[in-house]
């Protein structure tokens, strides 16, 4: 039974990043070895479990979404990646390449850094940034309209970043808080939006697919920051 088209969402994998520090849309950082093979592993798995829904492949412009999804369109037979600027991470403003402990001393003290997660302006106002309701009005904008070129019964994968996948995640889900919407890094969410413009569904959340063993045996000394 159908109840497409259908969205699935996986995040852009680890980087190399500082520890704690906040990169999002401001630093195009490739992904890391580890990174690479966590993107092979979700193109593997979405190629398994939607061999034949997928038409379409869209992706964030930055390297390290578009790595991802052109894992994603070799894996599934689809012929090209389009890549909209609109699923970027989230911009960072002042905040880019600074800590935890870096913002929270110059711009505020603890609990800035949930705040520009909770509300809508702030980091805008105060990152000198994108604030959270900007972020989730291109997302939704973008999406809204390229759902609309996805036939009934088919399926199109949007591969992107935290931020950007908590917003589409918690649009459907009514959660307004994003730091509730756990979204691990190379997992995979999927949506399903009623061909009819029913209420969507989300059918899961955040599933990481496993590294094979000689993966995990040749990247074991590699650990690294998410993306922030």
């Amino acid at each position: 039974v159908s109840r497409q088209p259908r969205a699935s969402w996986p995040r852009a994998s680890q980087i190399p990043v500082k520890d704690g520090a906040f990169y999002g849309s401001n630093f195009d950082v490739p992904l890391s070895a580890r990174g690479e093979a966590e993107a092979a592993a979700a193109a593997a798995h979405i190629a398994s479990v939607h061999p034949q829904e997928v038409c379409a492949v869209w992706s964030s412009t930055m390297s390290r979404a578009k790595y991802g999804a052109n894992c994603i369109a070799k894996a599934v037979g689809v012929d090209g990646v389009a890549e909209y600027d609109a699923f970027r991470e989230l911009d960072r403003g002042l905040w880019a390449n600074k800590t935890v402990a870096e913002v929270e001393a110059e711009f505020g003290g603890p609990g800035v850094c949930d705040r520009c997660a909770r509300e809508d302006d702030f980091g805008r106002l105060v990152a000198k940034g994108e604030g959270m309701g900007d972020l989730r009005k291109r997302v939704l904008d973008q999406r809204d309209a390229l759902l609309t070129s996805v036939p009934p019964g088919r399926a199109a994968v949007i591969v992107s970043h935290l931020w950007v996948t908590r917003a589409l995640i918690g649009d459907v889900t009514g959660e307004r808080d994003p730091l509730a919407i756990d979204i691990p890094t190379a997992s995979v969410s999927v949506v399903d939006y009623p061909a009819d413009g029913g209420a969507p569904t989300v059918v899961s959340t955040g599933f990481k697919p496993a590294l094979s063993k000689e993966d995990e045996a040749r990247l074991a000394d590699v650990k690294l920051e998410a993306e922030t």
